[in-house]
């Protein structure tokens, strides 16, 4: 099975490339979503997020607001965050392939922001990394958040800076796909990816009928 990561900065464009590939009928892991089911109340991550920051949980529910404004204040608070929520996408994201491998899927793809510092471009055959300007990266960031209390473009760079840089994810990534400009110019190169796929699986066959 062809597992493809799919990895980028934060407001790079990876729901819209995921729905793409969800359109041409593609199982989709996605992390983020993932995450927000342990965190949903009751969920998986609540009792050891209220035991690690008790002020963010109340009533068995994650206060993300504050959360987000202790991650800002506290430089020893992600990784803290990321010791619990990692493992447990872990387990969610190896469940999810294996039960598209017990169904005989020939890819799949995993949505995962944090794919190589979680480790798990070792489950991938190829990693694609998702690109878009600054500018537009940090206006996706501030309107996401509007419904959660506003977030001011320090804020957003701050989150920014946080993570691996462009450049470096550019020289891991096996394909970069770039966003920002249009829709139909990421689906146009989603496109292409699925045909070339196609075409290589098609001609491995051939071969392998060959022999």
């Amino acid at each position: 099975m062809y597992v493809l990561g799919l990895t980028g900065g934060m407001a790079a464009g990876k729901s819209t490339i995921a729905a793409l590939f969800r359109r041409a009928k593609v199982p989709v892991f996605d992390a983020d979503a993932c995450v927000h089911r342990l965190q949903a109340p009751h969920g998986r991550a609540i009792g050891p997020l209220q035991r690690a920051f008790p002020a963010v949980v109340h009533n068995g529910q994650l206060d993300r607001v504050a959360l987000r404004r202790l991650i800002g204040q506290d430089a020893a608070v992600l990784p803290r965050l990321e010791q619990i929520i990692h493992p447990l996408v872990r387990q969610e994201r190896r469940a999810f392939l294996a039960r598209c491998r017990a169904r005989g899927v020939p890819f799949c793809v995993l949505d995962i922001p944090l794919l190589w510092e979680t480790g798990a471009e070792r489950d991938c055959t190829a990693v694609m990394v998702v690109e878009a300007p600054l500018a537009v990266r940090i206006a996706r960031l501030r309107q996401r958040h509007q419904h959660r209390g506003q977030m001011s473009v320090e804020e957003a760079k701050a989150f920014l800076t946080r993570q691996m840089t462009d450049q470096e994810r550019r020289q891991r990534a096996d394909i970069v796909i770039k966003t920002g400009l249009s829709r139909a110019f990421s689906a146009r190169q989603i496109h292409r990816f699925l045909q070339q796929l196609r075409q290589e699986r098609d001609e491995a066959s051939a071969q392998e009928g060959k022999i």
